[in-house]
């Protein structure tokens, strides 16, 4: 049986040696060219159910973010991006709900400031998008949303004109790719372009896909990654998850696991092919405005797969659901090239993409990760700690290099109730609580997410 491992093993296959020791080698000199000038238009692709730890271009075994092997596609995939642009490995969400990522991603805000804390949200009115500060100075903003029917937080469409809600990934990447194509560049303003996709979601059923530069040549990832042995049940339906999740279901058998992980990992696969086409299509209708753009990649949720316990249930606050890939790419070289192992929440993206366009930051956002030519910034001070919360289950957690707290809402109350302490440097010990061997650790960290509430609010959250 060709059984492919849950998690990829350290023994890397040539492209990601090659990979891996290029990035590394741009990351330590932190290359920019002499020419590197400010981006002119900026060009943010958003995506919900994307684990960075399942991305070929952060080292996952699979080739999900590359083009596929025995094809000889032309254009970028995102591994390419990565390759010339700038990876933040440990960037993280708000929240394990896309409206409330999204919401703090597109405003720089977290979400007690947005106010968007659950899903079908609202943003605060006094809160301004990037789209809004952007189309201030003169930028025309627009925005294509695939949101498969689900609800779009109310607010973020301030500013984009055009904003449209599609169905589909598809859908929204053809629009998006025609309105480009239609525009007339020739004295035009700058450009603030949005996408968000809904990325490999479950049912993990991807569909065929060409690549740039072979239309004829459909890449069938499901049949690449899957076992052709396999005679299970796991098809990567939700019937088959809600199979798994149900109080009386036997454990998955390990072949499931691996069939399903390999379902997902395909379409993430697909995703990454239509992205591909895409970007071809922008550097092949204005290759000059292209050569200009900056493109940001955020995941803005993960999403769960089986494990050897099962299907995780109410682990909203782990890292498979918070933890994403961040890539920032220039073409002039206006962004430094490597991997970056620091901490990041989506809410220093704003500022960043503020900075790299040469604009100035609102005094209330956090600093950003680079400047305009790439540059880092001169003080870090004024970051947010790497907090997330779930208001429906009462749940907080706080991540820091070493340890990752959980808390319930006692936490705001001074107490020690229900927490436990997880070890994050060592991927055996990721769901191995030490908070009894670590309690001035667990004080530590309770207290740095006290201090942060009441620095939001007076005395934090109701």
């Amino acid at each position: 049986m060709r059984s492919q491992p849950l998690l990829p093993p350290m023994t890397l296959s040539l492209p990601h040696v090659i990979l891996a020791a290029a990035i590394s080698a741009c990351g330590a000199c932190g290359f920019r060219s002499a020419k590197a000038e400010p981006a002119r238009h900026v060009l943010i692709i958003t995506v919900d159910g994307l684990r960075a730890d399942h991305c070929s271009f952060l080292l996952y075994d699979r080739p999900t973010t590359s083009a596929p092997r025995g094809v000889n596609a032309k254009g970028l995939a995102l591994d390419d991006l990565a390759l010339r642009g700038t990876v933040y490995t440990q960037a993280f969400c708000p929240s394990p709900y896309v409206e409330s990522s999204l919401a703090t991603l597109m405003t720089g805000k977290v979400p007690m400031h947005t106010k968007v804390l659950e899903t079908a949200g609202e943003l605060a009115p006094d809160v301004t998008t990037l789209a809004q500060e952007l189309v201030a100075t003169g930028f025309e903003a627009a925005g294509f949303i695939a949101r498969g029917g689900k609800h779009l937080t109310s607010g973020l469409e301030r500013g984009l004109a055009p904003c449209e809600v599609l169905d589909t990934d598809e859908e929204a990447l053809t629009a998006a790719a025609e309105w480009l194509e239609s525009r007339h560049w020739d004295g035009a303003p700058r450009v603030f372009l949005w996408l968000h996709l809904e990325g490999p979601q479950i049912p993990f059923q991807p569909a065929p896909c060409a690549w740039p530069g072979r239309p004829d040549q459909l890449v069938d990832n499901a049949t690449l990654f899957t076992d052709p042995e396999y005679r299970g049940p796991a098809d990567g339906s939700f019937e088959f998850r809600e199979a798994c999740l149900a109080p009386d279901a036997p454990p998955l058998t390990l072949a499931s696991q691996h069939q399903t992980v390999a379902l997902y990992d395909a379409g993430l696969a697909t995703f990454s092919g239509r992205v591909a086409n895409f970007i071809e299509r922008f550097r092949r209708a204005v290759p000059g405005e292209w050569e200009q753009t900056g493109l940001v990649l955020a995941g803005v949720s993960g999403t769960s797969l089986p494990e050897p316990s099962g299907w995780p249930r109410g682990r909203w606050l782990d890292d498979d659901r918070l933890r994403v890939p961040l890539l920032f790419y220039g073409p002039a070289r206006s962004v430094s090239t490597g991997l970056r192992g620091e901490l990041v929440g989506l809410s220093r993206v704003a500022p960043t993409i503020l900075a790299w366009l040469g604009l100035p930051q609102s005094e209330d956002h956090e600093p950003g990760l680079f400047g305009p030519l790439g540059e880092s910034p001169p003080d870090a001070g004024g970051v947010h700690p790497m907090i997330a919360f779930d208001p429906a289950q009462g749940l907080y957690t706080l991540r820091r290099a070493d340890y990752r707290l959980t808390a319930d809402e006692g936490v705001l109350r001074g107490q020690r109730s229900h927490m436990a302490l997880f070890p994050v440097e060592d991927l055996g010990q990721l769901h191995v609580d030490v908070a009894l061997q670590r309690i001035p650790v667990v004080d530590e960290m309770r207290l740095e997410i006290l201090a942060w509430f009441k620095s939001l609010s007076s005395g934090g959250p109701d």
